[in-house]
């Protein structure tokens, strides 16, 4: 083996290392968005419940507030959930077309 060729191993070895590094930061920036999406919809619910509570409080009108945030909030958290659940599926549709691709099989013979 000479010189040229240990250094076209040695260029691919690196490139395939760093393939893998950025597909697990990827990975990691994509578990974070949607732990991020999660916790907002969850704060999104409380926070309109909150506001109800304190509607209620101020006002003195029983918990008609607390029911409307609450009603509020399930819809507006249920949205973003849908969303997220939606872009999920798209991103593994994706990425098991992506694999199937690089395997060689084509859409149609799955």
């Amino acid at each position: 083996m000479d010189l040229s060729e240990a250094s076209v191993i040695l260029a691919s070895q690196s490139s395939d290392q760093e393939k893998r590094r950025r597909s697990r930061v990827t990975q990691v920036a994509q578990a974070y968005r949607a732990a991020h999406e999660v916790v907002s919809a969850a704060m999104s619910l409380g926070l309109l419940v909150l506001g109800g509570f304190w509607l209620d409080k101020r006002y003195e009108c029983g918990p008609l507030f607390v029911i409307s945030g609450a009603v509020l909030g399930f819809i507006v958290a249920g949205a973003s959930l849908r969303q997220l659940l939606k872009r999920l599926d798209q991103e593994s549709a994706r990425n098991k077309l992506k694999s199937s691709v690089g395997r060689g099989v084509t859409p149609s013979e799955k």
